[in-house]
């Protein structure tokens, strides 16, 4: 019997060690987000009673699969101001203690936002925003992923952190106040270093349909194939995108803002998102269950390794705010160009004019950075001989001032100020092409000043560029190019 039960023993362990016996259940994952994402819970927004309503179903789920709680509530309650009214919003924070003594104090952090943006009336109609794949699609994952993290307790390293986040609709509330109480404030418990990676799934309800999954930042940790490929192993998925960098518009920013690898699982954008229509019955179960079994694989390689690896941009996060260096990006610039004529005291009208081309923005602070661009320009202006246009290679080199971003969206107003060097190669005077060495010059210098707003990738802003070069060769005239556009900008 003793030998029986020793063999039986062996054995469960064997099957054990190959996966999670069933896995994830798609039954069980359908059953939360239609709950979640029911007409009753009127979209769950941000300090609502059926927000509330959907906290309390978390809790219960939590209890009955056996993660407990972080401290000595599920909630972790937080206000916020919002013009007149105080609403406060709760994270519901689960646990669950890893089983090596020497790693069971080190965290991975399972987060996922359970908000959405409530409902509407439109033409008597009330519209319901639902939120399935955003994010009831999430808060089933992790809940389920705290089920077989409990089940295999006793393969688990480092202990697990899971979070349901309030507010992220709202402007990642519940992650910022998480990251303030517990990581970054005074009375913090945990330390940065402390934290290997934060998970947030958001938006993971369209497996099939997109074609895989993306890992959103995973490349700011530089072993990382050390335990994905171990996990794809034994719960292959298939894995479209290992994306660098820190993804701002979900609950992974307040985690990488603080120096913690933070992922963003994500299925892509095929559900109507922030629609009525992103409904329950439109999700891919199976698929959740397929990402739910790998993220369970992949937390438990986490929790063993010796060491996650952080990239050198991931080091330089601050609690001010990420430090990426360098932002290589593509700009626009679009408005009027004219000829100052500074010693007859006259201005050529002014004709549309635009210069395109690749920017690095190279920041050296927080509130400070450099910016080369490489543009073609194409200028001119109209004066009494008639359109004179150029074709030129400009570039501007600027000092940005910017202002600090304490809320962590990613949002900045800057002042540039700087100058630039152009070379004409080309041009015309109503259709005659210009002598660049009798008649004009070739090569132009100058000032750039400007203002503008830096929202997470995107930049607009004003700039105006101010020869201090005669274009012309003759002792008689001063011709100095004015330029002044409106410009827009994207970085990557």
């Amino acid at each position: 019997m003793k030998k029986f039960r020793n063999i039986l023993l062996t054995g469960m362990m064997f099957i054990s060690s190959l996966g999670f016996g069933q896995g994830a259940s798609a039954d069980n994952l359908e059953q939360m987000v239609s709950r979640l994402a029911s007409d009753e819970l009127k979209g769950r927004g941000f300090g609502s009673e059926e927000g509330k309503i959907a906290a309390d179903y978390i809790i219960e789920h939590f209890k009955k699969y056996g993660v407990e709680a972080f401290l000595d509530d599920y909630r972790d309650p937080f206000d916020h101001r919002t013009s007149v009214l105080n609403v406060r919003g709760n994270n519901v924070v689960g646990f669950v203690k890893g089983s090596d003594p020497d790693l069971a104090d080190e965290y991975i952090i399972l987060g996922a936002h359970y908000d959405h943006v409530g409902w509407e009336v439109e033409d008597g109609d009330t519209l319901i925003y639902n939120g399935a794949d955003d994010n009831a699609s999430g808060v089933a994952a992790i809940i389920e992923l705290g089920r077989l993290l409990v089940e295999n307790r006793g393969s688990l390293g480092r202990s697990v952190i899971l979070i349901a986040f309030d507010g992220e609709e709202s402007g990642l509330l519940g992650s910022k106040a998480f990251v303030a109480q517990f990581i970054s404030g005074p009375d913090s418990i945990i330390r940065p270093e402390d934290v290997a990676v934060m998970f947030s799934l958001d938006m993971v309800g369209m497996y099939s349909k997109h074609e895989g999954i993306e890992l959103g930042g995973i490349q700011e940790i530089t072993n990382y194939m050390d335990f994905v490929s171990p996990a794809l192993e034994k719960s292959p998925v298939n894995v479209k995108k290992y994306g660098g960098g820190l993804e701002n518009r979900t609950d992974t920013a307040p985690f990488g803002k603080v120096g913690i690898p933070a992922i963003h699982v994500y299925t892509g954008m095929e559900s109507p998102y922030h629609k009525p229509e992103d409904d329950s019955d439109l999700l891919d179960y199976q698929g959740m269950a397929e990402i739910v079994d790998f993220m369970a694989a992949l937390t438990l390689e986490i929790s063993t390794v010796p060491e996650v690896m952080k990239s050198k941009t991931m080091e330089s996060m601050t609690e001010k705010g990420s430090l990426k260096i360098f932002n290589p990006g593509i700009t626009l610039h679009t408005g009027g160009s004219h000829h100052d004529f500074k010693n007859d005291y006259y201005k050529a009208k002014s004709i549309f004019a635009y210069a395109a081309g690749i920017s690095l923005e190279t920041r050296l602070t927080q509130w400070l950075a450099i910016q080369p661009e490489a543009l073609y320009q194409w200028s001119g202006s109209h004066a009494s001989g008639g359109i004179l246009r150029t074709h030129s290679l400009t570039v501007p080199v600027s000092i940005l001032f910017t202002t600090p971003d304490p809320s962590g969206m990613g949002v900045r107003t800057y002042y540039q100020i700087g100058g630039y060097y152009s070379y004409a190669f080309g041009g015309n005077n109503e259709g005659v092409p210009l002598d660049f060495v009798n008649d004009y010059q070739d090569t132009d210098y100058g000032l750039v000043m400007g203002v503008g707003m830096e929202i997470m990738n995107f930049r607009i802003g004003w700039v105006m560029q101010s020869s201090m070069v005669d274009f012309t060769i003759n002792e008689i005239l001063d011709t100095r190019l004015i330029c002044s556009y409106a410009k827009i900008g994207w970085v990557f």
